[in-house]
């Protein structure tokens, strides 16, 4: 059916016959395009995705209970604990409140275009010191890559002819600088710590480049002092206010690494710590999972007062300001420096893949083109020797 003018809104409309689910034939009409080829070609787009069988009729599901009452659930299952709490928060704090009424059908690269315009200008749900009113690009792109999923399934699930992310442009974010110390100051670190109560956690950190949830969700059944190996089983991460014991990050992130003799000696007094405050504490100790990172009455501490801790104890040594994260790159960079294989240090460290760690890491290896430099020009050297100490050649 040809398009025709809505008179009284003054925008264009169109009415087209599209195929039920139930086989029979209806009519589908549309309205409020700004143009008339806006609405010739939306009219277009219709007849021509029935053609190829990818039409999809729109229905009024709302796009908060696509997410919410169909999708999340649908992948709880298959979802670590962390993270389908991270999807459930995004969903909730920055995508409900602002386009959640909308139609599921109606979103498109232009709404989401807004939206994360509107998070990047005042989306932040918590007052954070330092932190202005909007969200950080890596936050709205974390939000975008949500989206992108659940339209995804959407798609194969026939609720969608496309996905609106592809459509979007969401802010391109610059990944955090990353402050790595150097070997010398993680050495002033571990010494300046010696005598704290968690010297042995420091160490194991500071010579493993273990991530922070790996070491609070550690337990003394994962350490194994006489074979000197800690063996990676869990991760304690902290998702808004709620702490949730999860697996690691990645399947590598499995792991059994092997911890040096320093390690091990502060590690056993560490132990001897925490046991000699159980008994004092008698009924009244918290522990019940065994874990490696208590504080005084046996509690797991909270893991941004961890971090806190630690960033206090580097600031009393003297050290340049950097986040516990940060240790973790610390150890990886000063292990690639010594020469220690960047394979070896992807298994330690946990990577996906050994790409992840070149990619992260390729900055700290500056010298490896210039070492198959110097390598090349020494064969050469040593080649034109060789020919110089040989019988002369005439060349014609």
């Amino acid at each position: 059916m040809a398009v025709s003018k809505d008179t009284q809104r003054g925008t264009w409309q169109f009415v087209v016959r599209v195929t039920a689910a139930d086989g029979s034939r209806k009519q589908m009409k549309r309205r409020g395009f700004a143009t008339k080829k806006a609405a010739e070609t939306a009219q277009a787009q219709i007849i021509a995705d029935q053609v190829r069988g990818t039409f999809v009729r729109p229905t009024r599901l709302t796009l908060s209970a696509f997410l919410i009452d169909e999708w999340l659930p649908a992948k709880l299952s298959r979802l670590r604990p962390s993270t389908a709490n991270s999807y459930d928060r995004v969903i909730r704090l920055y995508v409900m409140p602002h386009i959640g009424s909308a139609p599921l059908a109606a979103v498109d690269g232009s709404m989401l275009n807004s939206l994360y315009a509107r998070l990047l200008a005042d989306g932040r749900t918590e007052t954070r010191r330092g932190l202005g009113p909007g969200l950080s690009p890596k936050t709205v792109r974390n939000v975008h890559g949500v989206l992108t999923r659940a339209f995804r399934d959407g798609m194969r699930w026939g609720r969608l002819q496309r996905n609106p992310c592809d459509a979007a442009d969401p802010p391109r974010g610059q990944p955090p600088e990353m402050k790595a110390w150097t070997a010398d100051e993680l050495r002033t670190f571990t010494t300046a710590t010696s005598s704290h109560r968690l010297a042995g956690v420091w160490a194991l950190m500071a010579t493993t480049g273990m991530r922070r949830g790996e070491v609070l969700g550690l337990r003394w059944t994962d350490v194994d002092l006489r074979a000197a190996t800690v063996t990676i089983r869990s991760t304690r991460i902290r998702y808004g206010t709620t702490i949730v014991t999860s697996t690691p990050k990645t399947a590598r992130g499995n792991r059994t690494i092997a911890i040096g003799p320093a390690a091990v000696v502060a590690l056993k007094a560490w132990k001897r710590t925490q046991t000699a405050d159980r008994l004092l504490m008698g009924a009244g100790w918290q522990d019940r999972d065994g874990l490696v990172v208590t504080i005084g009455d046996g509690s797991a501490p909270n893991p941004e007062a961890f971090s806190n801790l630690f960033q206090t104890l580097a600031r009393r040594a003297g050290l340049r300001p950097i986040r516990l994260h940060d240790l973790r790159h610390s150890y990886a960079t000063s292990a690639l420096a010594a020469g220690v294989p960047v394979k070896v240090v992807s298994q330690r460290i946990g990577h996906a893949d050994i790409g992840v760690t070149l990619k992260v890491y390729a900055h700290v290896m500056p010298g490896d083109d210039e070492d198959a430099a110097l390598r090349a020009d020494a064969l050469l050297d040593t080649a034109l020797l060789d020919s110089s100490l040989g019988d002369s050649v005439t060349i014609l």
